[in-house]
């Protein structure tokens, strides 16, 4: 349990480093009017809060910069919301305004937007993308050579792909493969799916029917990507360029992976219904250990939900950032409601 004083201490550290980009030492802290402190009692403090892994200290500075932890605690217990009201958010409220836009044109303005207004990356799921399961795989025959592939989803949604088979391929082989495929993939997450499908090539029961395989599996996978492209929003992947974090060349390409389409999905995979705050090594790529995703639903009915999340570094200015992806959550819902 950390005292009163040291709440303050790292408080500020995290709050003045977001805006410094430098480590903070004593000397920094004590023109700080809300710290009422000596400098000898903030350096004790600052000991005992680097002892205790709220503070991590560099080897370019004597001075301290926040740790996992310690941006961790200050999200859950000494990041306070400020009251806020529609005049706080006018660019959001402007975009929401404008009536002549389709649902999916603002979404992807609000994204840009709030890349914009944060200088960081920004991400969508459309409405339960990530709860999306496959509920039917079927395929209509429309010659000898052709056929439509169609996946039925849990929610209603339907996509359809039409195949052209080889001319040693026969329907009813292509009858058995979606039939296997059918039973495989019966309740699969459509996140899951490609991967599935990809581990289960060198399952034999298939493989028997896959003389054709990498034409069918192609068609699989473009229908998948149908299903993600429909629902799946990116913008600002060039605000990493203006992060500290990210001017290493190895940092930058490695962020610049985890945002391919389909990394970016398995980053947004599991969230709750809630707001989510993922800090270095609690999201599940090595390569995000300097990230931050911080992430909320938007709601459409009591059950129907899209996510909006935003990507940056852990040095990330939440204070400012919770607060705006809250209220664009909240209009993003009410834009589904009219």
């Amino acid at each position: 349990m950390l005292s009163n004083r040291q709440k303050l201490i790292l408080k500020a550290i995290v709050e003045e480093y977001v805006k410094a980009v430098e480590p903070i030492g004593s000397k920094f802290l004590i023109d700080k009017p809300y710290l009422e402190f000596s400098s000898a009692t903030i350096r004790f403090e600052m000991a005992k809060l680097e002892e205790l892994g709220f503070l991590e200290k560099t080897h370019i500075s004597s001075g301290r910069v926040p740790s996992e932890k310690g941006y961790k605690y200050y999200v859950e217990n000494l990041f306070t919301r400020d009251d806020q009201t529609e005049a706080d958010f006018p660019a959001i409220d402007a975009l929401f305004s404008k009536k002549e836009l389709s649902k999916e044109e603002t979404i992807k303005e609000a994204l840009n937007l709030l890349s914009d207004l944060t200088n960081y990356t920004t991400v969508a799921l459309g409405p339960n993308f990530q709860n999306c399961r496959i509920k039917k795989l079927e395929f209509i025959p429309l010659s000898q050579n052709e056929a439509i592939l169609l996946i039925v989803t849990n929610l209603g949604h339907v996509e359809n792909q039409k195949i052209h088979l080889a001319p040693e391929f026969s329907l009813s082989d292509l009858k058995k493969i979606i039939q296997n495929l059918d039973e495989l993939l019966h309740d699969v997450p459509l996140t899951k799916a490609q991967e599935i499908i990809n581990h289960k090539l060198a399952d034999t029961q298939i493989k028997n029917y896959m003389d054709y395989q990498e034409t069918l599996i192609n068609s699989f996978l473009n229908t998948f990507e149908k299903f993600m492209e429909n629902s799946f929003f990116l913008s600002g992947v060039s605000k990493a360029f203006l992060q500290p974090e990210f001017q290493s060349v190895e940092k930058l390409r490695g962020f610049m992976e985890i945002m391919e389409e389909k990394n970016v999905l398995k980053v947004m995979r599991d969230f709750p219904e809630s707001l989510s705050v993922r800090i270095g090594g609690e999201n599940q790529f090595i390569r995000m250990n300097d990230c931050t995703v911080v992430s909320v639903p938007y709601r459409i009915t009591e059950d129907d939900y899209g996510t909006i999340a935003v990507i940056g570094p852990t040095r990330m200015e939440y204070k400012k950032v919770i607060p705006l992806i809250e209220y664009l959550a909240k209009s993003m819902t009410k834009l589904f409601d009219e």
